[in-house]
């Protein structure tokens, strides 16, 4: 740039404030599960949603006769396997008044509201959090009894 370049001497534009709105309206989801509740997976493109109770742990994976693995929560009927989703991909569970994920050691990731996780270390579930397994989007929501 040169001193004799108008656009320097310009004053910065002032942005438009709906952006600040938009960052103000994204809020989180609690936290809190309660001890009755069931969990609602919505996965994207698919036309009804999975409920379940968690139970110590349960498993989010995909079937696989030839080595007999059965996950808790089969999601082979959802692309799982062309979606890159391991056998024993994750799991959830609860811990006290909380519901949690944990990566197993999978070979495409799992992400949680965009971040991947690190294998084998815990993170903490909002209502609404964004989950991804491999490329499998789902919506989890907690549902009281």
């Amino acid at each position: 740039m040169t001193g004799s370049d108008p656009a320097a001497t310009l004053p910065t534009r002032k942005v438009d404030e709906g952006f600040d709105n938009f960052a103000l309206r994204t809020t989180w989801g609690t936290a809190r599960f309660e001890p009755e509740a069931s969990v609602v997976l919505h996965i994207r493109d698919a036309t009804q949603p999975i409920s379940f109770k968690p139970k110590d742990q349960t498993i989010l994976g995909r079937s696989d006769t030839s080595s007999a693995t059965n996950p808790d929560l089969d999601l082979t009927p959802y692309g799982a396997l062309e979606k890159g989703v391991s056998r024993v991909h994750a799991a959830v569970f609860r811990s006290e008044d909380t519901l949690m994920i944990v990566d197993k050691g999978s070979s495409n990731g799992t992400h949680l509201n965009g971040q991947r996780l690190v294998p084998n270390q815990p993170r903490v579930l909002r209502n609404g959090d964004e989950i991804r397994l491999g490329k499998l989007i789902a919506h989890i929501y907690f549902k009281s009894s």
